[in-house]
Protein backbone atom coordinates (compact mmCIF):
# COMPACT_ATOMS: atom_id res chain seq x y z
CA UNK A 1 0.00 0.00 0.00
CA UNK A 2 2.66 2.68 0.34
CA UNK A 3 4.56 1.81 -2.33
CA UNK A 4 1.12 2.26 -3.99
CA UNK A 5 0.94 5.85 -2.76
CA UNK A 6 4.54 6.64 -2.98
CA UNK A 7 4.18 5.82 -7.27
CA UNK A 8 1.23 7.82 -7.22
CA UNK A 9 2.75 11.00 -6.10
CA UNK A 10 5.69 10.48 -7.61
CA UNK A 11 3.66 10.56 -11.07
CA UNK A 12 1.56 12.84 -10.16
CA UNK A 13 4.51 15.34 -9.81
CA UNK A 14 6.43 14.21 -12.92
CA UNK A 15 2.37 15.05 -14.69
CA UNK A 16 2.66 18.60 -12.82
CA UNK A 17 6.35 19.33 -14.22
CA UNK A 18 5.72 18.14 -17.17
CA UNK A 19 2.80 20.84 -17.79
CA UNK A 20 4.64 23.70 -16.33
CA UNK A 21 7.36 22.69 -18.77
CA UNK A 22 4.85 22.81 -21.79
CA UNK A 23 3.37 25.66 -20.88
CA UNK A 24 5.97 28.03 -20.22
CA UNK A 25 7.76 26.41 -23.29
CA UNK A 26 8.44 28.99 -26.44
CA UNK A 27 9.06 29.15 -30.02
CA UNK A 28 13.14 28.58 -30.35
CA UNK A 29 12.30 29.63 -33.84
CA UNK A 30 10.68 32.88 -33.39
CA UNK A 31 13.09 33.43 -30.10
CA UNK A 32 15.99 33.61 -32.54
CA UNK A 33 14.11 35.57 -34.95
CA UNK A 34 13.16 38.12 -32.63
CA UNK A 35 17.07 38.02 -31.33
CA UNK A 36 18.42 38.58 -34.28
CA UNK A 37 16.93 41.36 -34.90
CA UNK A 38 16.55 42.83 -31.22
CA UNK A 39 19.44 41.56 -29.19
CA UNK A 40 22.46 40.27 -31.52
CA UNK A 41 23.88 44.02 -31.44
CA UNK A 42 25.17 44.03 -28.12
CA UNK A 43 24.83 40.21 -27.23
CA UNK A 44 26.54 39.00 -30.42
CA UNK A 45 25.45 36.43 -32.96
CA UNK A 46 26.40 33.42 -30.22
CA UNK A 47 25.38 34.83 -27.33
CA UNK A 48 29.17 35.75 -25.78
CA UNK A 49 28.40 39.45 -25.49
CA UNK A 50 31.52 41.90 -25.24
CA UNK A 51 29.85 44.24 -27.74
CA UNK A 52 29.30 46.33 -24.77
CA UNK A 53 30.80 46.30 -21.08
CA UNK A 54 28.87 44.05 -18.67
CA UNK A 55 26.64 42.11 -21.34
CA UNK A 56 26.04 38.62 -20.17
CA UNK A 57 28.19 35.71 -21.69
CA UNK A 58 25.24 33.51 -22.63
CA UNK A 59 26.85 30.91 -23.84
CA UNK A 60 28.46 29.87 -20.22
CA UNK A 61 24.86 30.44 -18.73
CA UNK A 62 25.58 34.29 -17.38
CA UNK A 63 22.66 35.41 -17.09
CA UNK A 64 20.40 32.59 -17.35
CA UNK A 65 20.57 30.89 -14.07
CA UNK A 66 17.47 32.21 -12.98
CA UNK A 67 13.76 30.92 -13.88
CA UNK A 68 11.73 31.37 -16.95
CA UNK A 69 9.65 33.95 -14.69
CA UNK A 70 12.68 35.66 -13.80
CA UNK A 71 14.18 36.00 -16.65
CA UNK A 72 11.25 37.37 -18.33
CA UNK A 73 10.57 40.05 -15.95
CA UNK A 74 14.23 41.13 -16.71
CA UNK A 75 13.68 40.87 -20.61
CA UNK A 76 10.31 43.20 -19.88
CA UNK A 77 12.24 45.50 -17.07
CA UNK A 78 15.54 45.81 -19.17
CA UNK A 79 18.98 46.35 -17.55
CA UNK A 80 21.58 49.04 -17.96
CA UNK A 81 22.33 49.40 -21.37
CA UNK A 82 19.65 46.93 -22.53
CA UNK A 83 16.29 48.59 -22.73
CA UNK A 84 12.69 47.44 -21.36
CA UNK A 85 10.54 45.50 -24.37
CA UNK A 86 7.58 45.80 -21.74
CA UNK A 87 4.72 46.86 -24.36
CA UNK A 88 6.69 45.95 -27.38
CA UNK A 89 6.92 41.91 -26.68
CA UNK A 90 3.99 39.69 -25.92
CA UNK A 91 4.21 37.38 -22.72
CA UNK A 92 4.95 34.85 -25.55
CA UNK A 93 7.17 36.77 -27.87
CA UNK A 94 9.23 37.07 -24.48
CA UNK A 95 9.47 33.08 -23.47
CA UNK A 96 10.28 32.73 -27.20
CA UNK A 97 13.42 34.96 -26.47
CA UNK A 98 13.72 32.84 -23.16
CA UNK A 99 13.45 29.75 -25.24
CA UNK A 100 15.92 30.76 -27.54
CA UNK A 101 18.55 31.97 -24.68
CA UNK A 102 18.06 28.75 -23.19
CA UNK A 103 19.71 26.84 -26.97
CA UNK A 104 22.89 29.05 -26.56
CA UNK A 105 24.00 27.38 -23.19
Amino acid sequence: MINFIYISRITMILFILSVATTVNAGNVGQGRAFYNDQCLRCHGSDGRGGQMPGTPNFSRGEGLRMSNVQLKTRILAGRMACPSFRGILSEKDVLDVVSYLRTLH
